[in-house]
């Protein structure tokens, strides 16, 4: 097979999404480091390794679906489109994207496997939980994502279930709430971004009955939602330095609430003509969180890494 061949299947794969689980891993890998002084090279690998094969099994899985359903076909007709589909798009067979999904979906529960044979059986039953979520969020019969519940789930998954199961996995310590309040950050991250995606496909959901959240709510709703997600998302880090979770020299991550505050405003206006009008700036607010939050991890690994070195900061 040329190099060529493999790109189509690469771009499928949706690689800026896989920051997602980039960031919620190595943030609880941090947490272990520098709350318990643990650091499991290679059990980091491989976790980080697992969850990103999920996510891109999930990504196709999802995107095989919106394309069976009709919706993706509606929206790339509209030209608002925010990320290829690998069928519509790059020409991939449909059986085949699922097909691939459903391996790498299949490797991560080996993974899940070989890390509760060396942390204990709870992390298998976390990791599961984790899977069923991201099957359950385009597959029947739960199809969350097309009952306005699937961006909620997507951001407790990708949020403080893979930052808890990622701390746990390095200490094998279950009842530590920080990772559960530091990865909060992350989640909401991700619903950020998905309310962003869910107005961009806003007229094709609602003509094939795909309830998303920014449908069930409305966009005049929605903007108040916004609000409250990117206050919760900074609160969640105040709240992390206060209790001593994260160090307070993190708390240089604060000056990102303007940048995310102009990445979401074309939700906050709460109209739906613009929301059209300005739907180039929307597509932004779907690119735009994934880096704020790689930020934001540089930021924290950073800090952790100064504090460490120069006990005297706080």
């Amino acid at each position: 097979m040329r190099i060529s061949d493999l790109r189509p299947w690469l771009v499928s794969f949706s690689p800026t999404t896989l920051t997602s689980a980039f960031s919620s891993v190595t943030l609880g890998t941090a947490l272990a480091w520098y709350l318990n002084g643990i650091f499991k090279p290679i059990i980091y690998v491989i976790t980080l390794l697992a969850i990103m094969l999920a996510q891109a099994g999930v990504n196709l899985v999802h995107d095989y679906v919106d394309y069976s359903t009709g919706v993706d076909v509606l929206y790339r007709a509209s030209g608002f489109a925010h990320r290829p589909n690998p069928i519509i798009d790059l020409g991939l067979n449909p059986r085949s994207v699922r097909l691939v999904g459903y391996i790498f979906i299949s490797i991560t529960i080996a993974a899940g496997v070989y890390l509760a044979i060396v942390v204990g059986l709870p992390v298998l039953i976390l990791g599961l939980a984790g899977i069923l979520i991201g099957i359950g969020y385009s597959e029947a019969p739960l199809k969350l994502h097309y009952r306005g519940l699937g961006e909620a789930f997507a951001a407790l998954a990708m949020g403080p279930l893979v930052t808890w199961g990622s701390y746990i996995v390095q200490t094998s310590i279950y009842l530590n709430p920080a990772p559960l309040l530091v990865g909060t950050s992350n989640g909401l991250f991700t619903l950020l971004i998905l309310l962003g995606s869910g107005a961009l496909e806003l007229d094709a959901s609602r003509r094939v009955g795909k309830l998303t959240l920014v449908l069930l709510l409305g966009l005049r709703r929605v903007r108040y939602l916004v609000y409250g997600v990117i206050a919760s998302i900074y609160v969640a880090l105040v709240s992390s330095a206060l209790l001593g979770y994260i160090p307070y020299v993190s708390l240089v991550s604060l000056v990102l609430i303007p940048r995310t505050l102009r990445l979401a405003g074309p939700l906050l206006s709460g109209d739906e003509g613009e929301v059209r009008r300005r739907w180039r700036e929307l597509r932004k607010l779907w690119a735009g969180p994934f880096s704020v939050r790689l930020v934001i991890l540089a930021i924290l690994v950073a800090s952790m890494i100064l504090v460490r070195l120069i006990p005297w900061i706080p």
